[in-house]
């Protein structure tokens, strides 16, 4: 596959297998050797690296999405014959350490200083907490980024631009045959059609890792991270808030009908990785991953969503409980795929929330969560729904303590009952005690903090 792109200003090109990731095209092919590997699956920010004005992972975006794009390494915004500022605070503050993890640092502060120049010390950890320094120095690092920002860094920065005379990959007749870069979601269909089964490339935060670690064989591929219209979010006539498959988790949290409307689907959306990942990772890709531990499925199944699956001779629609089968195994047939994911319009009176509890507050997997949606009439219970997340192999409703709850009256009775009977109803698959008492706990904060008790 020949690929065009813009990296540091300079058009280059590569002749490269369409899944080669990109960090190995920064390193290998165009000797850039700024960029490091760290885990190889997205945690660490070694390999960040800002493309297209979005901060990535290089590690986890493949030579196929790369085709067109501005790259900004960390060669683009100074070398060690002309450091930029922002590299010389770095070492006047004492936040280089090793060394290792550092060009991810700065990639990652450059890009927040660039997008606001004047950040809080709240949104410098925010911005910096898919970054992981092994010498263990954020306080340095957060100074020497908060003194750019006094000192007018992120003010003086020219945004990239891509100067590609192609943005599409040029394949080989094999790879043309194999593989599928559409721009629109009716040739996604259409080759989708004609090759059942081929695989469904969006943000790539998963499918890439499950390549490393061998899960997963990709051979045949359809990239749909670039069409447009998987990417929209609307308020429809038929009721129901209209999320493109493709829409990443930082376009759910930066929404303002999402914030509006599903407050609990953005604060999940913020709390999913570091921002490298939220600018990457989809909705449709969490929900299709159909692991126990994803986030976002446990706010949908709480909102009673359902999927809209697509295919070249129409569509069709799903609740996400029946989507998602098993473990790793959701509903999708062959030539089908996720077109959108359709939340109903929450009640103007409804109360929301999802929380999470993991090892750390950032880049944690869930060890609990819980998503819940309450509407009153008055002080009784008209609806509500729970869902919970890292308990079984698959996200699911508490039926059962919805069941037990719906018409009674909200008292302090009422929440010690709502707590017992949730930690009741879970059955986790370790860490039985601590699961239970957590799910126990996050209910009775909901109606005592949210509902206000």
């Amino acid at each position: 596959m020949h690929i065009e792109l813009t990296v540091n200003g300079e058009l280059r090109s590569v002749d490269v297998d369409p899944m080669t990731r990109l960090i190995d095209i920064i390193r290998d092919d165009l000797r850039l050797t700024g960029t490091k590997e760290g885990c190889g699956e997205g945690e660490c920010g070694a390999c960040s690296v800002i493309m297209d004005g979005h901060l990535v992972t290089s590690c986890l975006v493949p030579a196929i999405q790369a085709a067109g794009s501005a790259v900004t390494t960390i060669e683009g915004i100074g070398t060690m014959e002309n450091p930029s500022d922002l590299q010389i605070i770095f070492n006047e503050e004492g936040a280089i350490h090793c060394g290792f993890c550092t060009p991810g640092m700065i990639v990652a502060a450059h890009d927040l200083l660039e997008k606001n120049p004047e950040p809080t010390e709240d949104e410098i950890r925010h911005e910096l907490s898919g970054n992981i320094c092994r010498c263990t120095g954020y306080g340095t690092i957060c100074n020497a980024v908060a003194r750019a920002a006094r000192e007018g860094y992120g003010r003086k920065i020219r945004p990239a631009v891509s100067r590609c005379r192609s943005s599409r990959p040029v394949f080989t007749e094999e790879e043309a045959r194999r593989c599928f870069a559409p721009r629109t979601l009716e040739e996604a269909l259409r080759a989708l059609d004609e090759r059942p089964g081929t695989l469904i490339l969006a943000g790539g935060t998963d499918i890439l890792v499950d390549m490393r670690s061998g899960r997963t064989a990709v051979d045949c591929v359809i990239d749909v991270f670039n069409i447009p219209e998987l990417h929209r979010i609307y308020k429809g006539d038929d009721g129901f808030i209209h999320i493109g498959a493709s829409v990443t988790n930082d376009e759910l949290e930066n929404d303002p009908l999402i914030a509006e409307l599903l407050p609990a689907l953005a604060h999940c959306a913020r709390r999913c990785g570091g921002p490298a990942i939220q600018n990457r990772a989809t909705i449709a890709g969490n929900l299709c991953t159909a692991s126990g531990a994803g986030d976002l499925p446990v706010v949908l199944l709480a909102f009673d969503a359902s999927v809209l699956l697509a295919e070249r001779n129409g569509t069709e629609r799903m609740r996400t409980e029946d989507f998602v089968v098993k473990y790793r195994q959701t509903a999708l047939k062959p030539n089908q795929m996720v077109q959108e994911i359709l939340v109903p319009i929450p009640a103007p009176d409804s109360r929301q929330v999802f929380f999470k509890r993991g090892s750390r507050k950032a880049l944690t997997l869930s060890r609990a969560s819980l998503a819940a949606y309450l509407e009153l009439d008055r002080d009784r219970v008209r609806l509500l729904r729970f869902a919970a997340g890292s308990m079984s192999p698959t996200p699911r409703r508490l039926k059962k303590t919805e069941e037990a709850l719906i018409g009674r009256t909200l008292d302090a009775d009422f929440v010690e009952r709502a707590s017992a009977l949730a930690a009741e109803e879970i059955s986790p698959r370790k860490q039985t005690a601590y699961r239970k008492k957590i799910t126990g706990n996050l209910v009775r904060r909901f109606f005592e903090e949210i509902v206000r008790l």
